[in-house]
């Protein structure tokens, strides 16, 4: 049995020669310790040293600990949902209120299958896994290896409260690679923040705190857990959807706050009045389509935030043509294609001898008929500008009032001064001196099957000219300033060329110009007609839902009663996990969903206090019921590690 043969400090769990407080971490054995939860020096499960608390929530608390086979430090996680049970202080024995034995056996399952999905994934660096997990005292444990470091909000205040993109770019990846690997699995942090991320001794950084859904939830039967600023808005209702999207809020408040040194503001008090300023605006050294996509990623609509980690990942570190800016002159240089031309060799220009200087004569009479023609132009153009009519057509080019032409995207430039000369090499008139611009090319001297191609531009119209939108995410696309410039309509396709989302298709070409209000029609991927179907495996409906959801299956809810399975879980599916779905043919996934009959009779350990422990009376709300099925704590051994690559790859170029 261990015992405490060796002094140690029960705040740090280092050796401890002297009385009176820790000279390492100032913990005074003397410091009163809350009676809900364990006293310090409990010995469990014959090995670990229970020390300080260090937190609690309404899943449970968290102790540092020591164990005493390795002789390391350990970080001990205790189910101990407050609302549902109490422990006396002279008892480490967890009573559970009478009419709560359901609802406690259930989180109870919950909390067992989370950590022995975390446990899958003990290959993973950037996560703490359990190593080792065991029922006691009327309740569980899970054991996690002491991590040595400070959280992230003690690194920030450390390092003038916020950090370089540069930093952050070199110190966040693990953690996105990581995140992405996690909802892969089907589960969901809820708790991203400061305070959930730990630094190591290298720089390293960690992502723990993972906590059951209900726990970090508000409205539910536990206490909640909400990281203000950092949580989504759908976590502050249980009757909202949560899935990989919520985490994406967390992690782009993480990033604002990181980048700016301001915690974000509160979604309910952005869903009431959104005054969340850019990250740009806060810190101008932020890049400007890095601060966009975290905007897009805090989205208050779970709907029209970015959805996943590799789409959150992309638009960070691959910036959009569609947000670049370009730097726009004074003045607009149109081109006109060159007519096409016969096939053959360039011909070279004659050398012309040089000719002789004219003489005084010769130039008196050629600066005075140059004078009389001009004379007759600017009489022609007065009378026209008075008769308000069209003027004259010279080689394809017709003059009218001045234009405004902008750039790609919304960059509009006042079209002022000269325009320069054509492809060809022909010089274009002055538009400084002409009321309107448009100009028609036809290639019809030299074929006369062709189409006319013109473009008209309208006195004091704006003209923009359509971006290469293929291979972008709708998603992102639709967000931009775009949308206010034109009528899109998508057109959603299966195929196996492009990723979910991704435009492939567009009906305004490259390079065409359009005018404010145009139709563009947007052919967009919704992936692989046929996916894998994930697994339920220890799942709630809401849960598993979910991940349909973002995979685009449709599915249909079935009742099926059984007591095998707890209820609102999922008890199996009309299609195996693993096997294909065809989305294209409409294919329709049964979810059979446990009901639990109302008439099954409690089990003898749900009704009865255990011999060992204190008796009760009918007015006593508190019961002692046995730990349900510790079956699943035993397993944990065996637990085979997660070493499946994600069905999505991410690379960083930076």
């Amino acid at each position: 049995m261990a015992d405490l043969n060796y002094k140690l400090c029960m705040g740090c769990m280092e050796p401890k020669e002297t009385e009176g407080a820790c000279p390492l971490c100032g913990y005074s054995p003397d410091v009163p310790y809350l009676p809900a939860y364990l006293p310090p020096k409990t010995i469990l499960n014959d090995r670990y040293i229970v020390g300080k608390l260090l937190r609690y929530n309404g899943e449970g608390a968290e102790y540092i600990g020591f164990d005493t086979v390795t002789m390391s430090k350990v970080t001990i996680r205790e189910y101990m949902p407050d609302t549902l049970c109490s422990r006396n202080k002279d008892s480490t024995v967890i009573s559970v209120k009478q009419n709560c034995v359901a609802q406690y056996k259930a989180f109870m399952s919950e909390f067992v299958e989370l950590n022995k999905m975390l446990a899958k994934m003990r290959t993973l660096n950037h996560i703490n896994p359990p190593i080792d997990m065991f029922g006691e005292n009327n309740t569980g444990y899970v054991i996690f290896r002491y991590i040595e470091g400070m959280n992230l909000a003690k690194y920030l205040k450390e390092n003038a409260g916020e950090l370089t993109w540069e930093e952050v770019k070199r110190m966040f990846p693990p953690i996105f690679t990581t995140l992405s690997l996690v909802h892969n699995a089907g589960l969901i942090h809820r708790g991203i923040s400061p305070d959930n991320i730990i630094v190591g001794e290298k720089n390293e950084l960690k992502l723990i705190g993972f906590c059951i859904a209900d726990a970090r939830t508000a409205n539910t039967e536990l206490a909640s857990e909400i990281y203000h600023g950092y949580a989504a808005p759908e976590q502050y209702s249980s009757s909202n959807w949560q899935g990989t999207w919520t985490d994406i809020y967390g992690i782009c408040a993480l990033l604002y706050r990181m980048l700016t040194g301001t915690t974000p503001m509160d979604a309910m008090v952005r869903m009431t009045n959104d005054t969340l300023p850019e990250p740009r605006s806060l810190n101008p050294n932020i890049p400007v389509n890095v601060s966009k996509v975290i905007m897009n990623g805090m989205a208050l609509s779970g709907e029209m935030r970015i959805q996943t980690v590799t789409e959150l990942v992309t638009q960070l570190f691959e910036e959009p043509e569609f947000n670049k800016t370009r730097t726009v002159s004074a003045t607009q240089t149109i081109t006109i294609p060159k007519q096409h031309s016969t096939k053959g060799p360039v011909e070279e220009p004659e050398k012309k001898p040089a000719k002789k200087p004219m003489s005084k004569h010769r130039i008196f009479v050629i600066v005075g008929v140059c004078a009389a023609v001009l004379l007759c132009v600017i009489m022609g153009i007065m009378m026209m500008v008075l008769d308000d009519n069209s003027s004259t057509v010279a080689n394809g080019i017709t003059t009218a009032p001045q234009a405004t032409i902008p750039e790609i995207g919304d960059i509009e430039s006042e079209a002022s001064g000269s325009v320069t000369s054509a492809p060809d090499g022909s010089a274009l008139p002055n538009v400084s001196t002409i009321p309107t611009l448009s100009v028609t090319v036809s290639d019809s001297d030299t074929n006369p099957a062709a189409n006319e191609s013109q473009t008209t531009i309208k006195a004091g119209a704006t003209v923009y000219i359509m971006n290469d939108l293929v291979g972008k995410n709708y998603d992102t696309v639709k967000n931009t300033s775009i949308k206010d410039n034109l009528t899109i309509t998508p057109e959603y396709v299966y195929t196996d060329e492009y990723k979910k989302g991704i435009i492939f298709e567009q009906s305004i070409e490259k390079g065409s110009n359009y005018e404010k209000g145009a139709e563009l029609t947007l052919k967009i991927s919704m992936g692989p007609a046929k996916v894998v179907v994930p697994d339920f495996y220890g799942l709630n409906k809401k849960d598993y839902f979910a991940i349909l959801n973002s995979e685009g299956i449709k599915y249909e809810e079935k009742a099926y009663e059984t007591t095998n399975t707890l209820n609102d879980y999922v008890a199996w599916i009309s299609i195996e996990p693993g096997e294909y779905i065809d989305l294209e043919a409409g294919e329709v996934l049964s979810v059979f969903v446990a009901v639990n009959p109302d008439n099954t009779a409690p089990s003898e350990t749900e009704t009865s206090p255990s011999a060992t422990t204190e008796t009760t009376t009918e007015s006593t709300p508190w019961v002692t019921t046995s730990v349900p099925d510790f079956t699943l704590w035993t397993e944990f051994e065996t637990t085979p590690a997660l070493t499946d690559e994600p069905d999505i790859t991410i690379r960083y170029d930076y």
